[in-house]
Parts: structure tokens; sequence; C-alpha cells
């Protein structure tokens, strides 16, 4: 497969996550995953790095193609414009959007005289720019030879793009954050496969988009055109003859190998500790299944797809009502399912240890599941006592959705030894997983897991190596994450199969086994 990525940034800069210092890095970084060429710009003042990129491409000529910056403050400049058009009328098609402190729709002069030449426009949608969509599709309407591509895409704006998309036929999504189960199924479904765009980000994300579209339920042609046929079309840019990436055998990431060529993981044990029943929602997911039932039967699907052996899941709504129907929905699945007990304490008076002793005493429910920042109520509230006190009674996990507000766990985890403190999403943004690290080095009871930390620049390697792999644990925040995208991103660390295999299943069958 040859692999042609959206816009990638290099360089140096004070006030955004360095994702790639240099060109060199990055092309190290392409090796890794087999990518063949990349868009790419440089941090710092736009009209300053446009004119580098063009150095820097001009280096790495046939790997690496120039995205020049778009800013409100270039059409001012003397000459700025005049770079840009001319850039255009030699072909370079590739504009990105610096958002910031201003609206993407400050770039319309800009974006008016370059129409003519059918630009390729690149937007990030995790930008602060609250307008960014709507300007979108008014740009895109009122010009129709643009073609806007956007990035970073995460659920809680991706019905909004898809809207979008329905409404602007020149609007397309790039796959590098597009995690959301089936969306790539979904785009093509709804869009046509011409929408569609490979992208990578930041080195934390390793091979999440590969495996991805690898494991995608679609045609080869359809897969390829994803991979690079659709941004050659957009920027006139020729197919390859011959591959370019040099990627390596891989012969101590046999499971990656396998994944990322589209085959199933059945030669070692999966445990997804992170999952959720699914069905029909109103919290901003794209679920196709209309029933918790027609769930049931699609996330054994996958399971068996990509070779998940277990998986644990919660049921976020109905409080205690919520755990009784999990329980109800996973039986027709026995030894596939294990669940883990909501405790929210806005419904304190629904629980009692002599109810939780019923409910774990049945082999079900294995561990507590606490969303603080839904309930808003911190973990550092008395509330959540009678959790940590019959966890370690009990010696069981507590799985919490986690994103900067580990802090409120400070001093928690060292008072109950026995029981286990899982990290959902380890924090999750740079913020959170640098916190994760201070409360694990203070208790060794204090676990990592997955899912969903696409949006951390901090590499996964660097905390194995920190913590040792028996501190981590696999999820994936299915059935609303694609079970694809996050094992892609966890098999691809490069770290040898051997290190990342206890994260897989071990690591949880020990807690598991030490109930008590």
């Amino acid at each position: 497969m040859d692999y042609f990525s959206t816009a990638v940034t290099i360089g140096w800069s004070d006030y955004a996550p360095v994702f790639y210092q240099t060109a060199e890095r990055l092309l190290a970084h392409m090796d890794y995953l087999g990518i063949d060429r990349c868009l790419v710009n440089t941090y710092g003042v736009p009209s300053i790095a446009n004119r580098e990129i063009l150095e820097v491409t001009k280096a790495h000529a046939g790997r690496l193609y120039p995205a020049f910056w778009l800013y409100p403050g270039i059409f001012y400049e003397r000459g700025g414009m005049e770079f840009l058009i001319k850039q255009a009328q030699l072909g370079n098609k590739a504009y990105r959007v610096a958002t910031g402190p201003y609206r993407l729709r400050e770039c319309e002069r800009m974006l008016q005289q370059l129409a003519v030449y059918r630009p390729v426009i690149f937007v990030d949608s995790d930008c602060p720019d609250a307008f960014l969509l709507q300007d979108i599709e008014e740009l895109a309407g009122k010009y129709p030879d643009l073609y806007f591509v956007v990035g970073k895409m995460i659920w809680s704006r991706y019905i909004h793009l898809l809207d979008l998309m329905w409404r602007r036929k020149n609007v397309g999504i790039e796959i590098s954050w597009l995690h959301v189960r089936d969306a790539i199924e979904t785009v093509i479904e709804q869009f046509g496969v011409e929408r569609l765009f490979f992208g990578i980000s930041h080195e934390s994300q390793a091979g999440a988009a590969v495996g991805n579209l690898a494991q995608a339920q679609i045609t080869d042609a359809q897969r390829q055109a994803i991979a690079h046929g659709n941004l050659e079309r957009l920027l006139g840019v020729a197919p390859l003859k011959t591959k370019l990436a040099n990627e390596p055998d891989f012969a101590d990431k046999p499971l990656w190998k396998r994944f990322k060529e589209g085959g199933k993981l059945d030669q070692v044990r999966i445990y997804d500790v992170h999952a959720h029943l699914t069905g029909p929602t109103s919290m901003g997911w794209i679920h196709r299944e209309h029933t918790h039932e027609q769930a049931m039967q699609e996330i054994i699907a996958f399971m068996d797809r990509y070779g998940v052996d277990k998986m644990v899941l919660t049921h976020l709504d109905k409080g205690m009502q919520g755990n009784q129907e999990l329980e109800k929905v996973t039986a027709p699945y026995p030894g596939r399912f294990l669940g883990n007990f909501v405790y929210n304490p806005k419904l304190a008076e629904e629980y009692n240890e002599t109810i939780m002793d019923e409910f774990f005493g049945r082999g079900f429910f294995v561990g507590f599941k606490l969303l603080a920042a839904y309930w808003k109520i911190p973990y550092s509230d008395p509330s959540y006592t009678p959790v940590w006190e019959y966890a370690e009674k009990h010696h069981l996990p507590i799985l919490m959705h986690t994103s900067s507000d580990v802090k409120d766990l400070m001093g928690i985890p060292e008072k109950y030894p026995h029981a286990k403190f899982i990290l959902g999403h380890s924090g999750l943004s740079d913020t959170g997983r640098l916190q994760a690290y201070q409360l694990a080095e203070r208790s060794e009871n204090v676990y990592f897991e997955f899912c969903g930390t696409f949006v951390s620049t901090i590499s996964w390697k660097e905390g194995i190596e920190r913590f040792g792999n028996h501190r981590f644990v696999f999820g994936s925040d299915t059935a609303h994450h694609s079970e694809a995208y996050e094992l892609s991103g966890f098999l691809s660390i490069p770290l040898p199969d051997e290190i990342l295999k206890p994260i897989l299943s071990d690591n949880y069958q020990r807690m598991l086994d030490d109930r008590v």
C-alpha cells in the first residue's frame, strides 16, 4: 500500500506541542509506518515559514510536499499574496489555515484570489475557532473551486461535520483522528470514497490510522483511494511507480505486521477492559444499531473479527437499572463479557454493601466504573468513599474516566493499597497525562489505560519504559471508538511485542485473580 499523508508540521514552537523537530525525524516516522509521501509545513511566522518550507521540501523532493500557511495578516504584507499566488501558479495547491485568535472567514480575501487555482485547504477541527464549521460551510458554498479537508476530527464534532459534508460537496475529512466506530464505512456509504483522506498526526498516535484503514470493511480499491489516490487527484500529483518508504520488517512485532495488513489477532489473548454497551444515543456519537440487542451482535462480530477474547462493559445510563440491564443483555454470550459496576454518587440511596455483595457475588461484575467529569462530582468528594472501601476490601479494580481531573485523586490510592486504580484514558491530554505520572509515582496500585489518548503528544513508549509494562492495561472505549483504531495505535508502539503482550490481557488477569 502506498500512503500519502495530509499536512504535518515540523520545527520548534514556544506556543504549541512539537510533533517533529526536523524533517529527518518526520521521515524516520514515515518510514516506520510505511508512509511514502507527506504534505508538510513548519512552525513560525507564516510568511517566513512558507519560504522555509520550500527549502525543506526541495531537500527531500519526492517525499515531502509544501503546504503553505494561510494567515489573515499575509494579505496586508507587501508581496504576501504575490508569493502565494506564484506558488499556486507553479502547481503547489496545498494550503493550511493557521487558525488562532481569528475566524477562518477572515482569510476570505486570500481564498478569493487563490480560488481560480483550485487549491486544497487543510483545517484542523481542534482549533480555538468556535465558528470553524460554520465558516467552512459559508466559504465552500461561495467558492466551489476550493476544497476543504478537515482534520483532527473527534466524536464531539463528527456529527456536525457529516451534516456539513451533506451541505457542501467540496468538503472532505482526514482520518488521523477519526476514531469513531464505523466512521470510514459510514462516510463512504453517505458520500462516496472520494471525500476521505489519509493522514498522520503526532508520533504518539503511531499507526492508528494505518491499521484502522487496513481493517476497514471496504474494498481494496476504496482503500487505495483513501491511502493516496484522493489526495493525488486533488493536488494533481502523479501516483508512485515504486514505493519510497523504507519500512522495517517488524521481526519483533509480528502482531502489528499482521494487523496492519488486515489480519486477525489470533496468536495472543486480548482483554478490552474499557468498553460500553451501546445502542441509540443522544450523546453526539453515531451508532448504527437501533437496540442494545443489535449492539451486542455488532460487538461480538468485531471482537471475533479482530481477535478480542473478553470485553469489560459498562452501562452508563439509569444507575442501578443500567447495571441490571447490562447483566441481562450480555447473558446470551457466556464467557465473552465481564461487567464494570457503575456507582453514581448522585444516586447514593440506591447503593449499599448488601446490594453490591449481591451484584458482585454473581460473578459477572468484576470492578467499578466512575465518571466524575460527567457527574460533576470530583474524585476528591467523600461521596466516593464507599467505592474506595469496597474495592479495598475485595481487591477490586476501579476504572475511572480521567482527563485533567487526575489531580483530584492525589492522596487517595495510597490509602487503599489493595484497590486497583485504573486511569481511563490515562489523563487524556498532555496535562492529564503528566498528572497521571505524578499519581503513579506515589502509588504502585495506579494503572494506565490506553484508549482515546490520540489527543496527547506524550509517547506511550516513554510511559512504558518509565513505569514498566506491568502498570498498563488495554482498553478501546468500544463500542463508541473503533476497536481497530485503538488496537492499531497500541500494537504499533515502537516496542517489541514481548513487552506489549502482557498489557493486552495478563495484567488485568492478575487483577481478576487477586479478588477476594
